[in-house]
């Protein structure tokens, strides 16, 4: 059976957007050093502009501060290629005949909605902040905020769309 232009979409994308993010988990150990550990993910759960100032001057001590502002912008690529796939995938997958793939799917269209709106706020009052280079205490709790949320849905969309591969190849096995 050929390929839907949604399961094209749904395989371009989201595999399009795990390449970018692979690619921003590859740069984030430039980023990392004894202010933030983690990287941009202490920059994202930063609630307070103080937090976000000694991060940020710890990145430009390192001269890495380009590297960060350039990995938010790619964090906005990624954010729309990925949920976009994502979305797609959970949409061909709300169309199974299956009534568990079905449910799955709708759930993965939810979760990559909400990851994309969540994701997208977290990271434009991170690029203000980084920009500016100044942190704001309402940019920072904004973020810090949508932080754990957009990861919730990250981690749905993503486990929910290996957990719909693998029903829809076990379902074909069987058929």
């Amino acid at each position: 059976m050929p390929e839907s232009l949604l399961e094209k979409r749904f395989w371009r994308y989201w595999l399009g957007g795990l390449l970018i993010f692979a690619g921003m988990i590859a740069v984030n150990p430039w980023l990392a050093n004894a202010v933030s550990p983690s990287g941009i993910m202490d920059h994202q759960s930063a609630a307070s502009a103080m937090r976000v100032d000694a991060i940020q001057s710890a990145w430009q001590s390192a001269n890495v501060m380009t590297v960060a502002k350039w990995s938010m912008v790619a964090d906005l690529i990624f954010i729309i290629v990925y949920s976009f796939g994502a979305y797609c995938g959970g949409r061909l997958f709300a169309q199974s005949e299956r009534p568990s793939l079905r449910r799955l799917g709708r759930v993965v269209v939810i979760a990559a909605i909400l990851f994309l709106v969540t994701d997208y706020v977290e990271t434009l009052c991170q690029i203000v902040q980084a920009f500016s280079f100044r942190g704001s205490d309402n940019l920072a709790s904004i973020a810090a905020t949508a932080q754990p949320i957009k990861t919730t849905a990250f981690l749905t969309s993503f486990v929910g769309l290996l957990v719909a591969l693998i029903l829809r190849r076990t379902s074909r096995r069987d058929a």
